[in-house]
């Protein structure tokens, strides 16, 4: 979270930067820069926040399924399965499940349905009780759940990798356009001093800051964007 805010601010210090040496305006280049800080602050980060722990959350799911598994057809027990699962499970995970000492195995299992808010997890719980109810082979009766699991975590990190290397593409991309800005302002001076107080260069370097502004939302919308498989059964998150 972090790293994201630090880069949101050098992108919007650029932004500020760029607006002053293409405008010779420090207003406007300090309602550029402010504009580029709220957007990051209250639209941008919380979008990539609301991702990451959705993907956190997704790969605890996967573990979680995947070892309880492998655990009740070991031990042919929900609770022993439980207690192995959840050892081997990241400490924050643990630590939510010391507070629900009150409750039996089954009744957590049950609760983290709204942690795991997944179409998978609900699954799961359903085996899991066909499971109980008629005994078979677990390993078996999950074959369909763990290939769908599976799925979607190799779905998640091609993703992920694709939107990384969209962000290089298209931050080079307005890193030359800036330039070319810049490049006006220092190489071409007589030029500059003859538009820079026109109506309608003015108007164009407001309409590439906004328009650098919308392709950091769609970017980021699309990169957080999960279309999960089974995704019309998740609730949503």
């Amino acid at each position: 979270m972090k790293n994201n805010i630090l880069i949101f601010v050098i992108i919007s210090l650029i932004a500020g930067v760029t607006s002053y040496i293409a405008l010779d305006s420090l207003l406007i280049a300090i309602i550029t820069l402010t504009i580029f800080l709220i957007m990051s602050i209250f639209v941008f980060s919380p979008m990539i926040s609301r991702y990451v722990i959705k993907v956190k959350k997704f790969h605890e799911c996967y573990h979680f399924i995947n070892n309880f598994v492998i655990a009740l057809s070991i031990k042919k027990s929900i609770s022993g399965s439980f207690e192995t699962t959840v050892n081997s499970m990241p400490n924050e995970f643990i630590e939510l499940c010391e507070g629900l000492e009150n409750m039996t195995e089954k009744e957590k299992l049950n609760y983290f349905s709204s942690y795991f808010n997944f179409y998978v997890y609900q699954l799961f719980i359903q085996i899991v009780d066909l499971w109980e109810d008629q005994g078979g082979d677990i390993l078996q009766m999950s074959k369909y759940l763990i290939t769908e699991i599976r799925y979607n975590e190799e779905y998640i990190t091609k993703t992920d990798s694709l939107s990384k290397h969209k962000y290089v593409e298209i931050g080079i991309l307005w890193a030359f356009s800036l330039l070319v800005i810049i490049i006006l302002r220092f190489a071409l001076k007589d030029f500059y001093q003859s538009v820079k107080n026109q109506l309608l260069y003015m108007l164009a370097i407001v309409i590439v800051m906004a328009f650098i502004l919308l392709t950091i939302f769609l970017l980021i919308n699309k990169g957080t964007s999960l279309k999960l498989k089974g995704n019309n059964h998740e609730k949503n998150s």
